[in-house]
């Protein structure tokens, strides 16, 4: 762990930072869903209930493979394919564009409370902001239409690299963009294999934001109950 101070006073002069389950997470509304399609369902057998499983396996088969696909074009042509499969697997009869509306429209990006107010303390601080997460190729599409893009000097996707966390090759292209000392650099994410151990990997310190209370990582710098203990953690006082 570094514990000397940078000429501006601070421990660490970059931050990169984790997305879904440190900035945010992912609503899935099954319910909306289910009264979107319902309608195109024979005999009214689609239900919450059996909606619930295919919905959540289609999210799982969209995070496990959204990697191979690196342009925009590509990756809607696959979101689409996986819509209307989920769609098939749920006795759904609608033209294509209604399914893919429902799919697209019932998952949204839910910031965290304390979120934004971080990112501008942190930058304020004077810290670079640099977003490294496992995320498709829209990331910074998801920024901007949440108003954050302006707080990131940087967005590494993993699916614009083509390497995931916690594979170290996503952090050094988030230094090698950067140009930070690795020395001078803090990574903040949940995931305890994906973010601590990643970015261990790679010599960087790791901040572990564990919400729900797992009991932290060995190798994580710092553990932190929320974000808004990261700006102190940064300035050098924890």
């Amino acid at each position: 762990m570094t514990n000397s101070s940078s000429a501006n006073g601070l421990r660490y002069d970059t931050v990169f930072l984790d997305v879904d389950g440190t900035l945010l997470w992912v609503d899935l509304d099954i319910e909306g869903y289910v009264r979107d399609l319902a309608p195109y369902a024979p005999d009214g057998g689609l239900t919450v209930e059996r909606a619930a499983g295919p919905l959540r396996e289609s999210v799982r088969t969209h995070i496990a493979e959204n990697i191979k696909y690196r342009t925009a074009g590509a990756l809607n042509e696959f979101r689409r394919r996986n819509a209307l499969a989920t769609a098939r697997r749920l006795g759904v009869e609608a033209p294509p564009e209604v399914i893919t509306g429902a799919a697209e429209r019932r998952i949204s990006f839910r910031p965290y409370p304390e979120s934004e107010e971080v990112l501008r303390e942190l930058r304020g601080l004077g810290a670079r902001l640099y977003v490294v997460s496992n995320w498709d190729v829209l990331l910074e599409e998801v920024l901007r239409d949440l108003g954050w893009r302006g707080y990131f000097q940087g967005v590494v996707a993993s699916a614009a690299v083509g390497r995931e966390k916690p594979d170290p090759g996503i952090f050094e292209e988030a230094l090698r963009r950067s140009g930070a000392s690795r020395g001078r650099t803090v990574h903040v994410g949940n995931d305890p294999v994906a973010d601590v151990e990643g970015a261990r990997a790679a010599g960087i310190d790791a901040v572990l934001v564990d919400r729900r209370g797992g009991g932290g990582h060995p190798e994580a710098a710092f553990v932190v109950s929320d974000l808004r203990e990261v700006p102190g953690i940064v300035r050098g006082e924890s």
